[in-house]
């Protein structure tokens, strides 16, 4: 409202200014028409000369072309180019007299020359035919290879070296005169063909052989007659007459093109003095209205900045609150969510569970909206920035496939993987926005679709030495956007229609912040769907390069059974250094493995001849995304689930090799996490919920940890015990010392100590921009938003816990 009065005095001035300004330009332009209709006819009269010189120079194409292609049709293009300029020419010619123009130009006399041009051209269009041949007629290029083919094999008959040698210089002399048109190579040939007829009669040819010589000489005479004709070069022959023709025509009509412009300046001086004083008064006049407007909206636009600055503050205000009401309801949310996730491992009758269903999706509805909310106020007031640190690229494709893969499984849909491996593994990218638009879009994927599947991709668009664009691709089969409606899908509080939202839920703000967070990251994206077949979300972002690359693991044995091998994960095996063979199931007997070789299998059905084979080896059972991690009482080491590789499956396999304890298990993130460590987790956190939630969760995972109440015991504990924590999980806002203090203490004391670095994950409720920057900036490794799922903080830790060990 504040900023309503000023923008309205400022239109207001505006359009009082614009219409003095027109009422005095209306007056102008009218004195201005008897000028211009007198200017419009010369102009018209030179544009009917710029159209007969545009007919002259397609003629002279057609010429050129003619002459190089021979072909009819150029000739039919003469012919009606040569009509046009003539109808042209006439008209010029009239109007000239019937305005009275005072000229040297003669029309009749360029009439003259354009006729006298196209019977040369026609002159020479018929030497090009004879040279050439035409429809159904031989030309005399193609009569002398015919009679040079014949000469030739009465020679080969004749049997005759000398002939033979002389055939081949009179042959190689003709080449290099039909080639340069040298008037000194003729006299050579005339010898030659002069010695050939010597030779010829001294042997007593054959008639067959004197004959074809003749035709021989004459053909190659004929055609050299005809080249003479035309024109060696451009000053020759009927060439050079065309030439001389049509340079007498283009100086006609330059003589016409310089009178012209002279002629049309003379008449317009004669009416430029009547308009100058119009245009005085005209120009002072605006001048004055001017000065008036940028007086009156200089004043208008101070009113108007001033309003703005409170809008500002108004804005900074609204986004500080959001903010604030963020992290404070993030923080119940996070009790709320993790105890629902307790309390559903715990029996619970069916009823129970379907009300603890009911409270978990309704709390992540309300995290979901609070997200979106906060992230469009931070985009809208400019506080949203792009932080780039090292981001495992691949990694997100995977992670965000794992974060849709319950659901995929319970509507068993296919979730499909393709990544270049061209792809650099590490990028310098801000991580958390690509996953945040990337988790968007799979969540509308998964959302959107019943059946068939949902298709991840990610492929190399360019490189430098410094960087490199990525394309970034989500494709599903699912219900698909109407073509009308698809321009608003991106727009803030916007669904397809109101039975989208009354059906699944939602928004409408995620594609929003989607398609704002990619521009802001340097991309566009983009939509393509057919209504009932699915949607394909693609974008490109570039990305510095970062020197940081994947561990290689050659200590890692594998020998994958299988019919028909996974490339994806061959191509992850070989990513990471994995030394894998491959090899049918019919050859199982066949094969002894090394003590340290992890077997891959892709079906149970061979699992027990597998297992009676290798009794000492670890087996890990490869599963489609669909299907449930069930051993069935099957002494499965591990569980790896297609195509969600990445970490996952490179800590699976180093779990094994590190623990060499194959048990019966449930789940593939208990199994990886369930291996013997000798290291403790240091948790950092003030609330006393956030604790208890933290410490359930890791003594389900029979981890070992140790909790802080604030940053000053944390640093205190880790200083005391730092040879038993491997990863700290550190809250940010606490009393007496924050985490990011407390992280920044703990590195001094690593510094101080020459001690390897232990890995410390952020775990917060805030989301800001400045806030999770902050955290990279003091020294933390990786972050956690508050409130997390389990399955989440496993990942991290089976992740990251096994390296800091």
């Amino acid at each position: 409202m504040s900023n309503t009065f000023p923008t309205q005095a400022i239109r207001k001035t505006l359009t009082l200014g614009a219409f003095a300004i027109l009422s005095f330009l209306a007056l102008f332009f009218y004195t201005q028409h008897s000028v211009d209709k007198t200017k419009n006819q010369l102009i018209s009269l030179q544009k009917s000369i710029l159209t007969a010189s545009n007919d002259m120079l397609m003629m002279r194409r057609h010429e050129k072309d003619f002459i190089d292609r021979v072909d009819h049709i150029y000739l039919q293009k003469m012919e009606t180019d040569y009509q046009n300029i003539l109808e042209q020419l006439g008209s010029i010619n009239a109007t000239i007299i019937n305005s009275g123009l005072n000229t040297d130009y003669d029309g009749q006399q360029a009439l003259s020359h354009v006729d006298d041009y196209v019977q040369r051209f026609y002159l020479l269009a018929d030497i090009v035919l004879l040279i050439h041949g035409s429809e159904g007629e031989t030309g005399l290029i193609d009569n002398l290879k015919q009679k040079t083919l014949a000469f030739e094999y009465a020679l080969i008959q004749a049997n005759s070296t000398p002939l033979d040698y002389i055939a081949l210089t009179t042959k190689d002399l003709m080449y290099q005169f039909f080639a340069e048109f040298d008037p000194t190579v003729l006299p050579r040939i005339e010898r030659t063909l002069v010695q050939m007829q010597s030779e010829l009669s001294a042997q007593e040819s054959s008639y067959e052989l004197l004959y074809r010589f003749q035709e021989f000489r004459l053909a190659f005479y004929a055609l050299q007659s005809a080249y003479e004709n035309f024109g060696y070069s451009y000053q020759e022959g009927q060439l050079g007459e065309l030439r001389a023709t049509i340079h007498k025509l283009e100086g006609k009509l330059n003589t016409l093109f310089n009178i012209l412009p002279k002629q049309i300046n003379s008449e317009i001086v004669k009416h430029e003095n009547h308009q100058s004083l119009a245009t005085i008064l005209l120009i002072a006049a605006i001048v004055l209205i001017l000065l008036y407007v940028v007086r009156q909206t200089s004043t208008l636009e101070k009113q108007l900045i001033d309003a703005r600055e409170h809008e500002k503050q108004a804005n900074q205000a609204k986004s500080t609150f959001l903010a604030n009401m963020s992290h404070e309801i993030r923080t119940p949310l996070n009790g709320i969510l993790g105890m629902t996730e307790i309390l559903g491992d715990s029996k619970l009758s069916a009823i129970q569970k379907d009300y603890l269903t009911t409270i978990n999706a309704s709390s992540q509805t309300l995290l979901m909206l609070i997200n979106d909310i906060l992230d469009l106020s931070k985009i809208e007031s400019g506080h949203l920035e792009i932080c780039p640190h090292t981001t495992a690229i691949k990694e997100t494709i995977f992670d965000t496939a794992a974060l849709i893969a319950p659901k995929a499984q319970q509507k068993q849909i296919d979730i499909l993987i393709d990544i270049d491996p061209e792809i650099p593994d590490y990028v310098k990218a801000d991580e958390q926005k690509v996953r945040q638009t990337l988790m968007n879009l799979a969540s509308n994927a998964i959302k959107f679709t019943e059946t068939g599947s949902i298709a991840f991709s990610l492929k190399l668009r360019a490189q430098t030495e410094d960087s490199v664009t990525i394309g970034f691709s989500i494709q599903d089969t699912g219900i698909g956007i109407d073509e009308k409606k698809q321009k608003h899908i991106f727009e803030e509080f916007k669904q397809e229609d109101v039975d989208t939202s009354k059906d699944y839920g939602g928004t409408g703000l995620g594609l929003a912040i989607c398609a704002k967070m990619v521009e802001m990251m340097g991309g566009n994206i983009h939509l393509e769907s057919i209504k009932g077949k699915g949607c394909h979300f693609y974008f490109d972002l570039e990305f510095s390069r970062d020197s940081h690359s994947v561990s290689y693991e050659p200590s890692l044995h594998v020998q994958y059974f299988s019919d028909y091998p996974n490339p994806l994960l061959l191509s992850e095996l070989e990513r990471y250094g994995v030394k894998y063979v491959h090899a049918a199931v019919s050859d199982i007997n066949t094969l002894e493995l090394t003590v340290d070789t992890i077997i891959i299998l892709d079906s149970n059905a061979n699992f027990s001849s597998v297992q009676s084979q290798f009794k000492e080896h670890d087996i890990v059972l490869l599963r489609d995304n669909k299907e449930t991690a069930n051993a069935n009482g099957l002494r499965v080491s591990a569980f790896l689930t297609s195509p969600l590789f990445g970490n996952r499956l490179i800590n699976s396999l180093r779990n094994l090799t590190a623990t060499r304890a194959p048990t019966e298990v449930t789940s593939t993130n208990d199994t990886n996490l369930k291996s013997e460590r000798t290291f403790k987790i240091l948790v950092v956190e003030d609330n006393k919920v956030n604790q208890q939630i933290v410490s359930l969760n890791l003594k389900k995972l029979s981890i070992d940890f140790v909790i802080a109440n604030n940053g000053q015991e944390a640093v205190e504990i880790y200083q005391r015990d730092y040879s038993t924590i491997g990863l700290i999980l550190m809250d940010c806002m606490m009393p007496v010392l924050d985490g990011f203090e407390a992280t920044k203490a703990i590195r001094e004391f690593e510094a101080e100590n020459a001690l390897k670095q232990t890995h410390i994950i952020a775990l917060t409720a805030s989301v800001l921009d400045d806030d999770i920057q902050k955290c990279y900036q003091s020294g933390m490794d990786d972050y956690l938003p508050k409130p997390f799922k389990r399955e989440v903080l496993m990942e991290k830790l089976d992740s990251k816990f096994q390296a800091s060990c």
